[in-house]
């Protein structure tokens, strides 16, 4: 009897051998995962997989994969991102999946402009058209139209008037002959950059009437940065308060226009006069 129980007590000791013997093994499978940080747009991923020595990376907004071990990748803009990670080695292949989370760069307007680096252009003016002002950035955070604006070296905005149409509707507000294509302006900002002096006017009246009420300065409701000049170019930020304006949804449009001290137009954002003019989409 104590010979059959040592063989029985060997028997099962033999099989807890051979069983963790199997989880041991089990750890050499290949397995993905990752990590990213975050800045702006732009995503630092750090790759965590075990036992692979390929890597496919599916970034979840249709651009081309990546094959690089730990990628860098600059997202086009606001959004909730699928991202995918397929690690091999030979036959194996293991994918994890996880959420990133895109909310654009922390913009302050302080005459810095890096924070702007992984933000595309709105909109860039062709060659030849537009006079002094040349492109155009725009980030839609909580509280804040944020603009950042490029012109050529005679870009002073000595007097700027910024058109906002705030309902997305070129039907309503001023509809202007300079933007024959779409316009509907229902904000007018006018005065001197760095904000010396201007006020914010509201459109009241028939679409093509010129009647504007007055109802805050520029001190109230918006920010400029000093001018920097690189490369031939001036550049200006700039940062409109949201609670100034009527609810938005989805988009507003606007338009751009420099005047001299003589209040001539020297330039415009987009180009203007030409029968395909219209104001510029600004997604929020």
């Amino acid at each position: 009897m104590k010979k059959n129980l040592w063989i029985l007590m060997s028997i099962a000791l033999t099989m807890l051998v051979f069983t963790a013997c199997e989880k041991d093994d089990s750890s050499s499978d290949t397995k993905a995962v990752f990590s990213y940080i975050t800045d702006g747009f732009k995503v630092n991923f750090t790759n965590f997989s075990t036992n692979a020595t390929d890597y496919s990376w599916d970034f979840g907004d249709q651009t081309e994969p990546s094959t690089l071990s730990n990628p860098v990748h600059v997202y086009p803009q606001k959004g909730q991102y699928l991202v995918t990670l397929t690690a091999k080695m030979g036959e194996k292949t293991s994918a994890f999946t996880d959420t990133v989370l895109i909310i654009g760069p922390n913009i302050k307007i302080d005459g810095d402009f890096t924070d702007w680096t992984y933000v595309e252009y709105t909109h860039v003016n062709e060659t030849g058209t537009g006079g002094t002002l040349t492109g155009v950035k725009t980030f839609a955070s909580a509280g804040y139209l944020n603009f950042y604006l490029e012109g050529t070296s005679d870009c002073s905005l000595t007097v700027l008037d910024l058109y906002l149409d705030s309902d997305n509707n070129p039907a309503s507000g001023l509809v202007s002959w300079m933007y024959p294509a779409g316009s509907g302006a229902d904000y007018l900002f006018e005065g001197s950059v760095p904000g010396e002096w201007g006020d914010v006017y509201q459109h009241v009246g028939p679409g093509n009437d010129w009647n504007w009420n007055g109802i805050a300065s520029f001190s109230d409701v918006i920010q400029f940065s000093a001018f920097k000049s690189k490369g031939g170019k001036n550049m200006v930020e700039f940062a409109i308060k949201r609670s100034a304006l009527s609810a938005m949804q989805g988009f507003v449009n606007f338009a751009i226009i420099e005047s001299n001290s003589g209040w001539a137009e020297v330039g415009a954002m987009p180009a203007d006069q030409t029968p395909d003019s219209k104001f510029i989409a600004f997604k929020l």
